[in-house]
């Protein structure tokens, strides 16, 4: 099914929602999730997130002093009836999707419909799986889901008051860069000489092609083509680069060089920082990141949370400090700076990682600036730019 056709069915899903109350809405998705005809336009995975999405703003309109009630009796006022195994898997569901607004924070609000597109992104399909009848399309399509994919991953779901989110965990951000690459980035890396040579030294219609073209783009190799060109086209979208055309005479620059005002749009209209020509090292790292050691990352460090600050029964309880150590054996372990990040995303996702969380954490990692500075530097400078 066309990606329209798709976007429809879940506007037409949204609509039906739009009024009914929260246990309605979890017994429309018992039905919905056992549905062979729904299965048709989307998988198991996908329905999930869509009607988290709906839950999620259902919540909010039943309001927090409900909610906080509701919590309070083990959230069986907005559970239907039926099956107690089932039942208590909503119960769950509806303790972590209203965890934020326990914790006071106030969720960005966002059309329903455009919320679940944000997150329910072609990215989630394992590139395994992917084949493409020519180069150009398996090179745009492979390397655009990759990166959405781990942009998905460290986008926040919370907020903190004043403090808007940096680019790189943004929830709105990956749609944006996505856009950019496609239109600024991939076309003229595809049209470089040793991507040409590259599209015809194998078969890249066969199965596998994707993943594998991943895998080249993150090689060691000193003479990787792709990054290479990935790391050329950036520098060149800086508005200091001196550009030239194909006869090596400068040429002016274009609409597909200049990517900023993009960025600086789409922050203005979700309220996130946009990144800057300076930014540009960090834009390049997150080909580099891997979306899956992430995710697998982050479902760790948010078990530690939950089991240390807002255990789910006296038995889950966690060790005090957990979780910081938790957050340090990331930052140690993941490349790339991969921890760092994490450790921002948790700031606006956990309410007790704040400002004074987030310095403790830094003086943890070494016993002098330079030692600090070598291990977390992007965590640092983000500290750094908090307010005081």
């Amino acid at each position: 099914m066309s990606g329209g056709n798709f976007e429809s069915k879940v506007a037409d899903l949204v609509s039906v929602t739009r009024r009914l109350e929260v246990p309605q809405i979890l017994l429309l998705r018992r039905l919905t999730l056992g549905d062979p005809e729904t299965l048709k336009w989307a998988n198991l995975k996908q329905l999930d997130l869509i009607f988290n999405v709906i839950l999620d703003h259902a919540l909010r309109r039943t309001g927090q002093a409900a909610v906080e009630a509701a919590s309070r009796d083990h959230f069986d006022p907005l559970l239907p009836t039926g099956d107690e195994g089932a039942r208590d898997k909503e119960r769950w569901l509806l303790f972590d999707l209203a965890k934020p607004m326990l914790s006071g924070k106030v969720a960005e609000e966002e059309e329903t419909t455009e919320a679940v597109m944000d997150r329910l992104d072609p990215a989630d399909e394992d590139l395994s799986s992917l084949s493409f009848g020519d180069f150009p399309t398996l090179f745009d399509e492979a390397i655009a889901r990759y990166l959405r994919r781990t942009l998905t991953v460290l986008a926040a779901t919370g907020t903190r008051h004043h403090i808007p989110p940096p680019f790189i965990v943004a929830p709105g951000f990956a749609a944006c860069f996505d856009k950019v690459v496609r239109e600024c980035v991939l076309p003229t890396m595809r049209g470089s000489r040793r991507l040409k040579e590259l599209a015809n030294t194998r078969d890249w219609t066969e199965d596998g092609a994707a993943a594998r073209l991943i895998g080249m783009a993150q090689s060691q190799d000193i003479n990787n083509p792709i990054m290479h060109q990935w790391h050329s086209r950036w520098a060149s979208l800086h508005p200091d680069a001196a550009l030239k055309g194909k006869d090596g005479k400068p040429r002016p620059r274009q609409a597909h060089d200049d990517p900023w005002p993009d960025f600086q749009e789409d922050a203005a209209k979700r309220g996130y920082i946009p990144p800057y020509p300076a930014d540009i090292p960090a834009l390049e790292r997150i080909l580099l990141l891997d979306g899956e050691v992430l995710a697998a990352a982050w479902e760790s460090l948010a078990q530690l949370y939950e089991q240390e600050f807002q255990p789910k029964s006296k038995s889950d309880y966690g060790r005090p400090g957990s979780f910081r150590d938790g957050l340090l054996a990331q930052i140690e372990r993941l490349e790339h700076h991969g921890g760092d990040l994490l450790a921002i995303k948790a700031f606006f996702d956990f309410p007790k990682v704040d400002r004074v969380f987030i310095r403790q954490l830094i003086q943890t990692l070494g016993r002098s600036d330079i030692e600090r500075e070598r291990k977390a530097p992007v965590l640092i400078a983000f500290y750094n730019d908090l307010p005081k």
